[in-house]
């Protein structure tokens, strides 16, 4: 027991935020009486009070011919906390030839505040021995410009530094650099540092490494297991639990990343990262009550936050408010344009008030911060409701390379290439197409057998070929020869629901009634197919059923991503 404390507490060591270190504090026999008040003023936050007392002393300073560097730096230190940072800067820069790094160091954190990140990477670059959160910095402000290259360059100089500042772990995951030179980079540092490097903290940290790796390619499978591992090491670490809970979630099982967003919550009721996707599980399984309370202590604890407020948006859209929930997120937007999932969830509302072409570009934006399968879905969804069939086809291509072996990469290709077969005028061509759409949603069922959104997307390409026996028997085979193979996300109402439908297509009416009461049986709320079994009643009286037209594809649900083949929000 007191191994696995004592390991618990390295590895929360690890993790803690290092970026924020203050590499240059002054010793007492630097300051003066009168400068070391200022610092306590300073420290204690009493800025104005500060800034007086400082004025006098550099007054002081001038007249006498005194070094005055250290009085004209707590002066930028106080304006720089009250984010006066233009008046700051201009203070760094006069005292600069006293210390270069420095107060070269605090000028390009002005520059960066002021939001001029190329002046303040040239700034940073102009440094020589830049410390890691000079190199942290410089890292974040390449990615912000796009250049990655040198941003991961820069991260993997961070960690040969100090292999415990993870953070350069995450971005190098992010960016897909190479494991191997992230782990190299890693010795390096336990080397520097002096460190046993076959002890079996630093194989724990090489680990957690390879797991954030193999997180951001996508190789779920890997990830869990590694992370799992690593929970077991360290039992109640919320950083794990966390990646554990978006681990589940990338994996499509809510239900289990419900679990430890649940877990984590309990554990830290001020948790706020990643409360935004909770939420939205929350809304998926109709959870409102959680959901409003979720949403309400997220802007108790902190209304600066976007999560707080995209929290809010899915509560809004969740009742059916588009206006409120449009203004959520959009408030998100302002406090932060980085953040991806704000982008995504702008995108899904965008979607569902039909607005697929404003949609596209959010999802476009939520891309290009972080790749994620959901985001691309959404793109893809975008463009196939715009009409815009050849960038739908080419983005779920782009999924595809990203996550091969994802189902709803693979989903997302056939769907797309199907309704690409559609719209073609040529009949050869389409058929040709529509093969290939086949081929791409059969290779899904093959490896997810349970696969909803590819599975009904098949089946309606057999309706348009009025080929309802290989439906019935896709469907079937759904219901009973893969049922060990559902989860409790892919439900088999729905199932049941659409065979009922194609029943009813090929006029085996008392084989649709069955079917539909048995959907109703395990969800009485399915409206899709209470309004079925209506119509069915109609035609077997002999009534005009007043049915919808044959576009297939419309109605294909995803239980994979918040919104179905064509951008209805299922929230």
């Amino acid at each position: 027991m007191e191994a696995t404390s004592r390991r618990t507490i390295f590895f929360n060591s690890m993790l803690a935020d290092t970026t924020n270190m203050d590499d240059y504090r002054y010793t007492p026999g630097e300051l003066s009486p009168l400068q070391k008040e200022c610092m306590s003023l300073l420290k204690s936050k009493q800025f104005k009070s500060c800034e007086i007392l400082a004025m006098m002393d550099l007054s002081k300073r001038q007249a006498e011919g005194s070094p005055d560097h250290v009085t004209i730096s707590i002066l930028g230190d106080c304006a720089f906390e009250q984010r006066q940072f233009v008046r700051a800067k201009s203070y760094y820069q006069k005292i600069s030839y006293a210390d270069e790094n420095r107060y070269r160091w605090k000028e390009a954190q002005c520059l960066k505040e002021l939001g001029s990140l190329i002046e303040a990477s040239n700034v940073l670059e102009g440094i020589t021995n830049r410390t890691p959160p000079m190199n942290m910095m410089l890292g974040k402000l390449y990615l912000a410009s796009g250049r990655t290259i040198q941003a991961s360059d820069v991260f993997l100089e961070v960690l040969q530094d100090n292999p415990f500042i993870l953070e350069a772990a995450e971005f190098l995951a992010v960016l897909h650099v190479d494991k191997l030179s992230t782990l190299k980079a890693v010795d390096v540092g336990f080397e520097k540092r002096g460190l046993v490097t076959s002890s079996k903290e630093c194989d724990q940290l090489r680990e957690l490494i390879s797991s954030l790796v193999a997180k951001e390619r996508f190789q779920t499978f890997t990830a869990l297991q590694q992370f799992t591992n690593l929970d077991e090491e360290f039992p109640g670490n919320l950083y794990i639990q966390e990646q554990l809970a978006l681990l589940h979630l990338q994996n499509d099982d809510k239900a289990v990343a419900s679990r430890y967003f649940e877990r984590i919550r309990k554990q830290l009721p001020s948790q706020i990262d990643h409360m935004d996707k909770y939420a939205l599980i929350l809304s998926k399984t109709k959870r409102s009550s959680d959901l409003n309370t979720l949403a309400d202590s997220l802007l108790l604890l902190d209304d600066r936050r976007p999560e707080a407020w995209t929290t809010l948006a899915i509560y809004h859209q969740s009742r059916g408010d588009h206006g409120k929930a449009m203004k959520s997120v959009e408030k998100a937007l302002s406090l932060d344009q980085k953040h991806a999932f704000a982008h995504y969830l702008h995108g899904l509302i965008l979607l569902g008030d039909n607005r697929p072409e404003h949609a596209s570009v959010s999802f476009f934006r939520s891309i290009e911060l972080r790749k994620d399968i959901d985001a691309f879905e959404g793109l893809v969804d975008s463009h196939l409701a715009a009409g815009n069939l050849k960038e739908a086809i080419a983005s779920a291509k782009e999924a595809i390379s990203l996550a091969p072996r994802d189902p709803r990469t693979l989903t997302m290709v056939g769907i797309a290439l199907a309704k690409s077969a559609v719209e073609s005028a040529e009949a050869k061509a389409r058929q040709g197409v529509l093969e290939r759409a086949k081929r791409s949603l059969r290779k899904v069922l093959a490896m997810h057998p349970s696969h909803l959104r590819s599975m009904f997307a098949l089946v309606d390409l057999h309706i348009r070929e009025a080929d309802y026996e290989s439906c019935i028997a896709i469907l079937k085979e759904g219901l009973e020869g893969n049922s060990a193979s559902f989860r409790p996300t892919q439900k088999p109402d729905l199932l049941l629901s659409k065979l009922g439908e194609v029943y009813t297509l090929a006029e085996q009416y008392d084989k649709a009634i069955e079917a539909f009461h048995k959907a109703l049986g395990l969800n009485p709320a399915l409206t899709s197919c209470k309004v079925n079994l209506e119509r069915l009643d109609k035609i077997i009286r002999g009534l005009d059923p007043n049915e919808r037209g044959d576009e297939i594809l419309e109605d294909t649900p995803s239980s994979d991503s918040p919104q179905n083949a064509y951008g209805r929000p299922s929230y």
